[in-house]
């Protein structure tokens, strides 16, 4: 937090403190109430009858995607001077693209599977009908994780110094504060990491990858392997370690709730959050 307590910072850190503390009593009655011990017993998401080959073709669809779309863009970007010479534009649409991508990658085999005469496999994110309010079940989990998650940035960035490792987000911080002077970037900026985001990197991590693994390979295989991929693909490592655990959280309350849309609103929510404190000037 800044080290200097001026009315907008203070207002700011009483506002975390806040959300912290209802994360850990929304904590601790997930975890301890009767109720949602039962839950845990009986997790709501079903499993997966994928075959091996179909998973793989998803996943190189995805792949794909996510190499082809910036691609065009990169190509079609050499015809544009102003992109080429603006290095914070260029990565916001090379951003988007690959996004995008993704998402055309997921959504792009359904599609075609259910408009042909091919017969259409199980559903990644098949609704379970144990949760009906998906939207709260998500501020739940955004509340749950904000504290754990900050708690573990702060472990981890004292790690890194001990190590004279550089944990320097300048760069990152810089993208965001840009934006803000651009209200056209600031828009595209926060739809891309408030909406298009959570909802391919949920779609992938959970709803794709995780669901596979949870039946077919051991639990300290199935929670690791997905939040460690989706970690990385941030290439970002002050924000690693944080970010691994956020996934295995999304994982964990994705298998509870049996609903994506649960992960998909805490993502953006964790997302537009971090967005809200980088703009007003917290980067610690």
């Amino acid at each position: 937090m800044p080290a200097s307590l001026t009315p907008t910072s203070a207002l700011i850190t009483a506002v975390e403190i806040s959300l912290w503390a209802i994360g850990l009593i929304v904590l601790w009655r997930v975890q301890f109430s009767g109720k949602t011990r039962a839950q845990r017993e009986h997790p709501a998401l079903p499993s997966w009858d994928l075959p091996l080959t179909t998973f793989f073709q998803r996943a190189l669809c995805v792949l794909v995607g996510a190499w082809f779309f910036p691609l065009i863009v990169t190509s079609f970007g050499r015809h544009f001077p102003g992109m080429s010479g603006d290095d914070d534009l260029r990565q916001l649409i090379l951003g988007t693209a690959f996004q995008l991508g993704m998402l055309a990658g997921i959504l792009g085999p359904v599609f075609f599977l259910r408009h042909s005469a091919f017969p259409v496999t199980a559903d990644p994110v098949a609704p379970a009908p144990r949760r009906r309010f998906p939207l709260l079940a998500g501020v739940a989990t955004f509340l749950i994780a904000l504290p754990i998650v900050t708690w573990m940035a702060n472990v981890w960035k004292t790690v890194l110094d001990v190590f004279h490792l550089n944990t320097d987000m300048q760069e990152l911080v810089d993208i965001f504060q840009k934006a803000g002077n651009s209200p056209g970037r600031l828009a595209v900026l926060t739809v891309l990491a408030v909406a298009v985001a959570p909802l391919t990197e949920e779609l992938i991590f959970r709803a794709g990858l995780f669901r596979y693994l949870r039946t077919r390979v051991p639990r300290w295989i199935a929670l690791p392997v997905p939040a460690a991929l989706f970690a990385a693909l941030h290439g970002n490592l002050v924000a690693f370690v944080p970010l691994f655990l956020l996934g295995v959280l999304f994982s964990l309350a994705y298998e509870r709730t049996g609903r994506i849309a649960v992960t998909i609103v805490a993502h953006g929510l964790f997302n537009l959050h971090t967005l809200l404190l980088i703009l007003a000037g917290v980067t610690a």
